[in-house]
């Protein structure tokens, strides 16, 4: 077990390496590990399982055109190595849904179904699947591991999700138990269990990603469940409406995450009082019970805040506590006529709600506890699923945007005006730009004068002699005579 400790820290080091030297891939290798032991039989042997081409749709779904390794394992012996490395490409070949519809059941050398070592999978899909680079870990099994047919089983379950749990380089596991009858001549089963494990940091994120897929969430049935981590994102908040405040309203964006407070500056609020409640985001543990503490963070703003509720008890998971309060100072607003919200296409303030519930106490619930013994009858709950005793407080970080409203009329007057200065200036340049013909009478003879706004000519007579002087004003045209014996006017 320590052997095997040291030795998932060092490939983690390998990889935070790799990432610092920039050689982090945009998409992380998926592996999927398929068990194959005996327990499996029916899985494989029923004419009517759906099991290998969930496999396949899972692999394509989640990689997509990413690299996918696929593994069937077992526990290795001297017949067969474990896992074995049948695929290794896009999650788009063809050739991916072959090599799974290829897989059989492993035998030891004696002929017998082949045992099953979960943390021997595990340890060679990082070292060999992963090449010790971040990535994400699936396994597709029934939840039945007996390396060497033990009868320590349990002692040994228990080591192996005592790694999951407490290394911090397993960053983010979830689960599906997906229901499937399947039957052979020697077993039959109900169900299967698929687990999705992020190994590092980056690979939390993109294991989020991920799951995020509808198509994901619709083939398998939407029945994530999370293991870890249990100390971030416990409760999510659903306003519903505000206290007191008719200037001021709330809403959930399109993420279902940001909530999104529009504030009427006529109202010139001080303070918002936000009604609502927390939702059990810890699919499947109940908390039981969780003292309840916030603050307000809102970059360069020093805000005070406040709620009403002070401890959670007994919400189970998907639920929503009683109503609560939420006090929120508003920061200083800045005036209208600012750059700031002149020039801009709206005026926001974007900060973050921090809840923080300690002392956490969290209990599997008794309707998941149903759902397993559905799936998986007269077999005791993994204990996988017990909560890790690291899981005593956790930090929710709920995003919150401060959307500010003005009143439309000062804005359009400023409109209107900008737009008649500038329908002014456009006239004036076209004025002051144009030339226009002067007609002048020298002697009855006339004479064409091109003149701009602001400008003078000379006029000749016949004889080249100069004897007036044309002039243009923005709004009209003058002559001024040299001698006063020569007729010379403007026509």
């Amino acid at each position: 077990m320590e052997r095997l400790t040291r030795r998932l820290r060092h490939g983690l080091l390998l990889a935070l390496s790799l990432v610092c030297f920039g050689a982090q891939a945009d998409s992380l290798r998926q592996v999927f590990l398929v068990q194959n032991s005996g327990w499996m039989e029916p899985f494989y042997l029923d004419p009517a399982s759906g099991f290998k081409p969930l496999v396949t749709q899972l692999a394509a779904t989640a990689a997509g055109n990413g690299e996918v390794v696929i593994g069937a394992f077992n526990q290795a012996d001297n017949a067969h190595p474990s896992p074995e490395w049948t695929y290794r490409g896009p999650g788009t070949h063809a050739k991916l849904g072959e090599s799974v519809s290829a897989l059989k059941l492993a035998r030891k050398a004696s002929g017998a179904y082949a045992d099953t070592d979960f943390k021997e999978a595990l340890l060679a899909a990082i070292q060999t699947g992963l090449e010790g680079r971040e990535g994400i870990v699936w396994i597709i099994t029934n939840n039945k591991n007996s390396p060497n047919n033990s009868s320590e089983t349990q002692l040994k379950n228990r080591e192996f999700y005592d790694l999951l749990h407490k290394e911090a380089v397993i960053t983010r596991i979830a689960a599906f138990p997906q229901k499937m009858p399947v039957k052979s001549s020697n077993f039959e089963a109900n169900g299967l269990m698929i687990y999705a494990l992020a190994y590092g940091e980056n690979a939390s994120a993109q294991l989020e990603q991920v799951l995020a897929q509808p198509t994901l969430a619709t083939l398998l049935k939407d029945d994530r469940v999370r293991l870890k981590p249990l100390t971030q994102a416990a409760v999510r908040f659903i306003p519903t409406g505000v206290q007191d405040t008719p200037d001021v309203s709330a809403e959930l964006a399109p993420d279902q995450q940001t909530v999104v407070l529009n504030i009427n500056v006529d109202g010139s609020p001080k303070t918002a009082v936000l009604l609502g409640h927390f939702e059990n985001q810890f699919n499947p543990y109940q908390i039981h019970s969780a003292n309840v503490a916030m603050r307000l963070d809102v970059p360069g703003e020093a805000l005070q805040s406040s709620i009403s509720m002070q401890r959670i008890e007994n919400l189970e998971p998907g639920a929503r506590s009683e109503q609560l309060a939420i006090s929120l100072q508003l920061p200083p607003l800045p005036s209208q006529w600012s750059s700031e919200v002149l020039f801009s296409s709206g005026y926001q303030r974007a900060g973050a709600i921090e809840v923080q519930l300690s002392d956490q106490q969290l209990q599997i619930s008794q309707q998941f506890i149903a759902r397993m013994n559905e799936l998986f009858p007269n077999d005791a709950l993994p204990d996988v699923f017990i909560p890790s005793s690291e899981a005593s407080s956790s930090a929710t970080r709920l995003p919150i945007v401060l959307q500010i409203s003005y009143p439309l009329g000062p804005v359009l007057l400023l409109l209107v005006l900008f737009v008649l200065v500038l329908i002014g200036a456009l006239f004036a340049k076209s004025l002051i730009a144009g030339k226009k013909p002067v007609t002048v009478l020298v002697e009855g003879v006339a004479q064409q004068i091109p003149l701009k706004p602001f400008s003078s000519a000379a006029v000749y007579d016949e004889r080249q002699n100069k004897v007036a002087t044309v002039k243009r004003s923005l709004f009209g045209t003058s002559i001024e005579k040299l001698s006063a014996d020569v007729a010379v006017r403007l026509k």
